[in-house]
């Protein structure tokens, strides 16, 4: 009885993790699209901490040659975890705190259906 409960516990979180997999996947694919026609150093940047590389998913970085030693096995491997983690920022995290325009807007949005004064205004009287 528990290891079935344990099983569709596994089940319903490998179902739930594979969507925000595919969710985070199409959201940065729509980031790349955005920097499809800029110049591939702005291209390179979008996909290095633009929120372009999937941040649910270790990072693939494409060599040449293989790592050869213990120090550039660890570097290879450090990079396949940062990756995600810096595109996790701009996406996420900073919407979250109203850093972006977005985040801006939502907050602007916010105090006006409070009937608040927005943050951006001055007050003139």
């Amino acid at each position: 009885m528990a290891a079935t409960v344990m099983q569709r516990i596994r089940k319903a979180g490998k179902y739930l993790l594979d969507k925000a997999v595919e969710i985070d996947d199409a959201y940065s694919d729509k980031i790349a699209n955005m920097y499809a026609e800029t110049n591939p150093v702005v291209q390179a940047a979008a996909y290095l901490v633009g929120g372009a590389s999937p941040s649910l998913r270790k990072a693939q970085p494409q060599r040449d040659i293989g790592p050869e030693t213990r120090g550039q096995m660890l570097g290879q491997q450090a990079m396949e975890y940062a990756v995600p983690a810096a595109n996790a920022v701009p996406k996420y995290v900073l919407p979250a705190a109203g850093v972006t325009l977005a985040g801006q807007a939502l907050v602007d949005a916010t105090a006006l259906l409070g009937d608040q004064q927005p943050p951006t205004q001055l007050d003139v009287g």
